[in-house]
């Protein structure tokens, strides 16, 4: 492996900038297209995910040329290398035997590898719903509504009904969804908050919890 590569290269095809959540990270995390800017939001609302770094290093894949993959997360399953690709640029049979060959030098070191195409990025719009909950967690919310509100739901450790803490807490649900953003509340992996979703204090017994 070798170092890291300059990202945001600006192109008139591409779409690139940041995402700016300096709650996770003091600085934006760059992206070369909007399917890359999906992921990154998806990744800062996992739980289990503790950092992101962009284009971390170049494999060398032998006759088939050097290799930088997107992004690497620190994830408590263990690191993950992530290339994020369309569905049909995935299987192209000019790219397909390059990923290939990275998913396997990536084993020997024991780092997982995920091509994350736009099924599992867009499926059922989770993107739009952690886009939301992104801009929630953008707002300023009061250190004594965070905390009341924290402590309410920490009561309930098999969850609770986003409308129904807040209406104890005596905030709007907006508040709630800004601490799901921040990741100082859980939810369901389909990212779902309507006013009936159940969210879960941190490290409670729903940890991996699907909805």
């Amino acid at each position: 492996m070798s170092g890291v590569r300059k990202v945001v290269t600006r192109s008139p095809n591409r779409r690139v900038g940041t995402v700016a959540c300096p709650w996770f990270r003091t600085t934006p995390i760059e992206y070369e297209s909007l399917l890359e800017r999906d992921f990154i939001r998806l990744s800062i609302l996992d739980p289990h995910v503790s950092s992101i770094s962009e284009q971390p290093f170049t494999l060398a894949l032998g006759g088939l040329g050097r290799y930088t993959p997107d992004f690497l997360l620190m994830h408590t399953g263990g690191p993950i290398v992530v290339e994020v690709k369309p569905r049909a640029r995935a299987s192209d049979p000019t790219v397909s035997p390059r990923l290939e060959s990275a998913a396997r030098v990536l084993a020997d070191k024991d780092y997982r590898f995920l091509i994350a195409t736009e099924d599992f990025i867009r499926g059922n719009k989770r993107h739009e719903r952690a886009g939301v909950l992104l801009r929630h967690a953008r707002s300023h919310l009061q250190s004594s509504v965070t905390s009341r509100t924290l402590n309410i739901a920490s009561k309930y450790s098999k969850g609770i009904a986003i409308r129904q803490l807040a209406t104890q807490a005596g905030v709007p649900e907006s508040a709630v969804l800004h601490l799901v953003g921040r990741r100082l509340l859980r939810i369901g992996q389909s990212l779902c908050f309507t006013g009936s979703q159940l969210v879960y204090p941190i490290g409670g017994s729903h940890d991996r919890v699907r909805a």
